[in-house]
């Protein structure tokens, strides 16, 4: 267990500022990968493997389990952060748009993160942070009203939509065990993806649908800098970093410009049509969340001019 870190909010937001940016690259690519040529499976093992050979040697150095936490602590860190996680948002992502995705996902972590916080850390959540949880709920309501009030898809959609809330509650679960467990960010990024590995693998070796052995080389090496570089590495790891500095429920506000990226992202990359309702829900869900963190923009921007000579 890591000792006592003294939080550091520059390097905190930064950490943020990163997740945030990988955040609408991983959806974008894993919606464009489930839909051409590769299937949730293969883009999973791509995900989590890579980085576990990667980090291998910091299981070496710092060993295969969470020290001085119980089994159960690890095991609520790698489904959530892992499997099935990541299974459960690149199945979604074969149902439902990147719109869907990029709204849905970042805004129904802070929901679940805000309710585990407050039952298993004691955090304490300000009028601010309720009004902003009270946000996202309606942008939430207006992405799936797309589809089921037949604005957008039917049945499919729903489905993706009610894996991306899903995978938001694992996600929560991760954020709230690894704060509990005091981890250093790389030993958790690298505990998370060697477990999860041994999970997927059997699973994909298996699986008829994988089609990875099959694809194009151009959309391989796509989505190993994706998943397993982007994604299952540096993401995880500075998302763990925003956690340490930030706090569990700040740092689940990470996808504040994610629903925002990835709609536009998906319109304008991927030729997706984007509804007005969806629109509305998607700058619902990035208001909401950039209230609920607290205006960390605004408030870092005050501190800074506030000093001598404004700098």
């Amino acid at each position: 267990m890591q000792p006592d870190v003294r939080p550091d909010r520059r390097a905190g937001l930064l950490a943020w500022l990163i997740t945030v940016t990988v955040g609408a690259g991983w959806q974008l690519a894993t919606r464009f990968g489930v839909t051409t040529t590769l299937t949730p499976i293969d883009l999973a093992l791509l995900r989590y493997a890579i980085p576990a050979l990667a980090l291998f040697p910091i299981l070496m150095r710092d060993g295969f389990l969470a020290k001085d936490q119980p089994l159960w602590i690890l095991a609520l860190i790698v489904i959530g952060g892992g499997l099935p996680f990541g299974l459960l948002g690149m199945v979604g992502a074969q149902f439902a748009p990147a719109s869907h995705m990029g709204a849905l996902l970042p805004g129904s972590m802070p929901i679940f993160v805000t309710l585990l916080s407050k039952v298993f850390l004691g955090e304490r959540f300000g009028r601010g942070r309720v009004v902003g949880l009270g946000i996202i709920v309606l942008g939430v309501a207006c992405v799936v009203g797309t589809t089921l009030f037949g604005t957008v898809g039917g049945p499919n959609v729903l489905l993706g939509d009610a894996l991306f809330i899903s995978a938001g509650v694992f996600w929560a679960i991760y954020t709230v065990a690894y704060r509990k467990s005091g981890l250093d960010p790389w030993h958790g990024a690298a505990l998370i993806c060697f477990w999860s590995s041994i999970l997927v693998l059997p699973i994909w070796i298996v699986s008829p649908s994988a089609a990875l052995l099959d694809a194009p080389l151009p959309d391989i090496a796509l989505q190993v800098a994706a998943q397993g570089i982007l994604a299952g590495l540096i993401g995880l790891a500075a998302y763990g970093v925003a956690i340490r500095h930030l706090g569990a429920s700040v740092a689940a506000v990470s996808g504040a410009v994610v629903p925002a990226l990835t709609a536009l992202g998906g319109y304008v990359l991927l030729g997706e049509p984007l509804s007005w309702l969806t629109a509305v829900g998607v700058i619902c869900v990035a208001v909401g969340i950039w209230a609920y963190a607290g205006s960390p923009g605004l408030s870092l921007l005050s501190r800074r001019k506030t000093r001598p000579g404004g700098s």
